[in-house]
């Protein structure tokens, strides 16, 4: 029993495939650049192109995030960075700039026509599972790398340190600017971002239902209380959403309750590109 908690602690900590037909790998072309994978679908991008869309996901196993890919029939490419470790990991990694515009240069590489210049990129989807959030964080940070992301989809992958004494738990405002600085940019239209959680506590940190909680009392709303069930697992229990900025609450506070919102990223990608008013 306890060497089964363990594997399933792992598991949830790499994004990991928990079946065999998980781990299949879905039909297309893929790439290892350093640390990304870049994965293009089986029959994408036949034809040379002049622009690019990219979706950039941070920890996830391929094999999962490349079949939710396709399923939200989400346009151009993708990259995945799964990192080994935890969230400091993904901080570490994306604190140099330069790579995220590597993976962007090698990305456009991939699709350069013979002979002819790299495509540029023209949208940016940025996904999260879990860890990953680390990465993000650190992205949002350079004004440049802001600007240029269109779509933000967190899959109960917002943490934090906690301000003053952590008994009182208030979430680190320092830890959230950036989050909190996108979000106000899609409650104005100007960006998409979505966000996803469980109920899973963290006693040593903020969990994601806390970072959560910051986000909408700073942005002066409240939560609309739900019961609905949307199949695999997930219960809507509450929902929080202004302009193109939507917060989803979740039931389930087990390590399988939070790896099923990285095995449903195609549903989030679908609702991320979806007109609100719809």
């Amino acid at each position: 029993m306890r060497r089964l908690l363990l594997t399933a602690l792992i598991a949830v900590r790499a994004g990991l495939p928990a079946t065999a037909a998980e781990a299949a790998m879905p039909p297309g072309v893929r790439t290892n650049l350093a640390a990304a994978v870049v994965f293009i679908p089986e029959g994408a991008n036949a034809t040379p192109t002049t622009t690019f869309d990219l979706t950039l996901h941070l920890h996830g196993a391929p094999a999962v995030v490349e079949r939710n890919f396709i399923a939200a029939r989400s346009p151009g490419i993708l990259a995945n960075v799964t990192l080994p470790g935890l969230s400091a990991v993904y901080a570490r990694h994306f604190a140099t700039t330069n790579a995220f515009w590597e993976i962007v240069r090698d990305a456009a590489d991939r699709l350069r026509s013979e002979g002819g210049p790299p495509p540029l990129l023209r949208r940016l989807t940025v996904t999260s599972f879990s860890a990953g959030f680390g990465g993000v964080r650190e992205l949002l940070k350079d004004e440049a790398i802001f600007e240029r992301i269109d779509t933000l989809v967190m899959a109960d992958s917002i943490y934090a340190g906690f301000a003053g004494d952590p008994a009182e738990r208030r979430v680190d405002p320092a830890n959230m600017a950036g989050f909190l600085r996108f979000a106000r940019e899609a409650v104005a239209g100007r960006k998409r971002l979505l966000i996803t959680h469980t109920q899973l506590a963290t006693p040593t940190y903020a969990s994601t239902v806390e970072t959560a909680n910051h986000l909408i009392a700073r942005l002066g709303g409240e939560r609309t209380p739900a019961n609905e069930d949307w199949g695999n697992g997930l219960r809507l229990l509450n929902r929080f959403q202004r302009g193109q900025c939507e917060i989803l609450g979740f039931a389930g506070a087990t390590g399988e309750d939070h790896l099923q919102h990285l095995r449903q990223l195609a549903r989030w990608l679908r609702r991320a590109s979806e007109d609100p008013a719809d």
